[in-house]
């Protein structure tokens, strides 16, 4: 199946096949170009919300296309517009109201991007999304490298094979020991480096979670990952998976975060590299491979777990940790 390499265990605890959701962010190509190619080539049936937001219905679920600029495709813009105007008590129709957000859209989306989302998807079936991206490349969009300031990404959220405190636990420290390895693979760009929007685990984190004496239930695995990382920026933003879990604790813990609940890790890594004609979507899930992979080698990840705390509380040095990580993966 195209380049993506399938993780050991395929399917969840319902003995269901695991899915995957991307969100891809590029530039450069009108939105009602976008629709055609997308209508003509996948057969979607296109369902407008607002001029920035449409969703596109297929045998998978919804796709969703957007500007990704909340005050449009939210239409706060336009709620505040009209109240702007009720309160000088300008009289305005609605009509000049849509060309003045079209006027602000037009204006801003050479810097905010098109982000298209994929419903889950099958992992034995995710090759829609190499198709999309390659009819996305012959009309000329692109993602990150295209400008200096563009911090486009691409996010996956890959379901979890179990919800159970165990397993969890288990791909945090595997993601953990594997990130900064990861972040050097993935050559992520300077502007998406610069932003807060995919910051590392942070070391007393790190120290908490690896500690083989840690044994939490649920609730306090839950509490200690607000506790320590009281965000979604991380580039393995775990809180739609414990808003799942328990979304009344989260949103009484984070009640100003915009989490979305669902079964899956949102990865949120990678760079959109859309417009290069030799950049895969494979090659990004496969670095999360790894993770799977690391999981799924139980005395690996306790002796890796064990060695990195050792690292960790000896101000880790990276280079030798990266060489470390090569001979694991090498050996595996």
């Amino acid at each position: 199946m195209d380049n993506f390499i399938m993780p050991l265990k395929m399917k969840n605890e319902k003995n269901e096949i695991r899915k995957v959701g991307f969100e891809l962010e590029f530039s450069n190509v009108e939105i009602e170009d976008i629709l055609q190619i997308l209508q003509q080539n996948f057969d979607f049936e296109v369902k407008k919300k607002n001029n920035f937001l449409y969703k596109l219905g297929s045998k998978y679920g919804d796709f969703t296309l957007e500007l990704d600029f909340e005050l449009l495709t939210k239409q706060k813009l336009k709620n505040s517009l009209k109240d702007f105007f009720e309160e000088v008590s300008v009289d305005i129709d609605e009509n000049s109201i849509d060309k003045m957000e079209d006027i602000i859209g037009f204006l801003s989306k050479d810097i905010v991007p098109y982000e298209i989302s994929t419903p889950p998807l099958p992992m034995n079936d995710m090759g829609i999304i190499n198709s999309i991206v390659e009819k996305l490349n012959q009309n000329k969009a692109f993602g990150t490298k295209e400008r200096f300031y563009n911090a486009f990404g691409l996010h996956i959220n890959i379901e979890a094979v179990s919800l159970k405190v165990e397993s969890l636990l288990s791909y945090i420290k595997a993601y953990m020991i594997l990130q900064d390895y990861i972040n050097k693979d993935a050559n992520v760009d300077l502007a998406r480096k610069i932003t807060p929007y995919i910051d590392n685990f942070k070391s007393d984190y790190m120290i908490h979670i690896l500690d083989e004496k840690y044994k939490p239930n649920i609730n306090e695995l839950i509490e200690d990952y607000i506790q320590f990382n009281p965000t979604r920026n991380r580039s393995l933003d775990l809180l739609p998976m414990l808003a799942f879990i328990d979304e009344k604790r989260v949103r009484q813990k984070l009640p100003d975060e915009k989490i979305k609940p669902r079964p899956a890790f949102h990865y949120r890594l990678s760079n959109s590299m859309v417009g290069d004609s030799t950049w895969e979507i494979a090659d990004e899930w496969n670095r999360w491979i790894l993770v799977e992979n690391l999981v799924n080698n139980e005395s690996s990840l306790k002796y890796l777990s064990k060695e990195y705390l050792i690292n960790l509380n000896n101000f880790v040095n990276f280079q030798s940790w990266h060489r470390r990580i090569e001979e694991w993966i090498k050996s595996n």
